[in-house]
């Protein structure tokens, strides 16, 4: 499991944030226009870390062991914002059905229920 907190903090979940950071925070809290750059070097990262991640989900359902575990909410940190970050997870088919079984936990899919929380601005022109 550190393993994979580990190398998902300085890379999956890192180039997740950095697209995510340009394409969704700063655009709905107004800090600024898009750094394309940034963009392009999320993305490139996102694809290597994508890769690893897809090989490996290949051939196991989980990050670690059989059943959903710690690593997994992990490394998915960013992934329940991909509509500002519009990652391409459709080309990662093993990565993507990984996604799903933790979208199919209720509490995954909205951690708020029941609470009284705001709701997120909006990002301009979306």
């Amino acid at each position: 499991m550190i393993r994979w907190l580990s190398w998902g903090k300085e890379n999956f979940a890192r180039a997740c944030d950095i697209v995510h950071f340009e394409r969704g925070t700063k655009q709905r809290y107004g800090l600024g226009p898009v750094d394309q750059e940034q963009v392009e070097e999320g993305l490139r990262r996102f694809a290597t870390s994508a890769a690893i991640l897809e090989a490996e989900l290949a051939w196991r359902s989980w990050l670690v062991g059989d059943t959903v575990s710690y690593a997994d909410f992990r490394m998915a940190t960013f992934l329940p914002f991909n509509d500002a970050a519009r990652l391409p997870l459709g080309d990662y088919p093993s990565l993507s059905r990984w996604y799903g079984q933790l979208e199919a936990i209720e509490a995954w899919r909205d951690p708020f229920q029941g609470l009284d929380a705001p709701a997120l601005a909006p990002i301009p022109g979306e």
